[in-house]
């Protein structure tokens, strides 16, 4: 059953939607700002200079939209890449990498590198049913690893997904807390967007005060 806010919500969520695939050049800078303050309402990062982009957040505000209307479905469209390849890990360092060099001193990205390198960056893909830890592929030691055991999840859709996994506010609002989603499952920090062509949600440990 679909909430006043849930419908709120997706009303805002579908406006933004319009905004961001507008092509009309004239007016596109004015859109996008009106676009930036609907996604920042709805709880998400709505910087193009983020690796969560608009696109992503395109992507993202269909699956919830589609999934609002059928609220058991699983979003299984386009296939996902093999999780568990050493091509996907050397994919997802060099995406890190270059966020990590726009953010420039420090930011969300350098987070996720640094915790990837550490072995302690969880990669979950719900619509494939499974998560794993991450590795460096440019460690010694996994020279010769082509791919690793995932570990089984629950088969369900995004919305399902996050709807379970990141906190959110009063307002209806995703938390973030230091520039990242907080997961409530576990209190570690995740990121959901796109990685290559597929969308995938990381979580990694949240830093320990000093």
């Amino acid at each position: 059953m679909v909430s006043a806010l849930d419908s709120t919500r997706l009303v805002s969520a579908q406006y933004a939607l319009k905004n961001l695939r507008s092509s009309d050049d004239s007016s596109q800078d004015t859109q996008s700002s009106s676009a930036a303050g609907i996604l920042s309402n709805y709880g998400l990062d709505p910087s193009s200079a983020s690796l969560l982009s608009n696109q992503a957040l395109s992507g993202l505000l269909d699956t919830l939209s589609s999934q609002n209307d059928t609220p058991d479905a699983t979003d299984t469209t386009g296939g996902s890449a093999d999780v568990t390849s050493a091509s996907f890990m050397s994919m997802l360092k060099k995406q890190l990498q270059d966020a990590a060099a726009a953010e420039g001193e420090s930011g969300k990205a350098h987070d996720m590198l640094a915790a990837l390198e550490a072995g302690m960056l969880i990669i979950s893909d719900p619509t494939q049913g499974v998560s794993i830890a991450a590795w460096d592929v440019d460690d010694a030691d996994e020279a010769d690893t082509q791919s690793k055991d995932g570990k089984e999840i629950d088969v369900s859709g995004w919305s399902d997904f996050l709807d379970a996994h990141l906190e959110r506010g009063s307002d209806g609002a995703f938390v973030k807390e230091n520039g990242s989603y907080v997961d409530q499952t576990n209190d570690s920090n995740a990121f959901f967007g796109l990685i290559g062509s597929n969308y995938y949600y990381l979580s990694w440990p949240q830093a320990t005060a000093t």
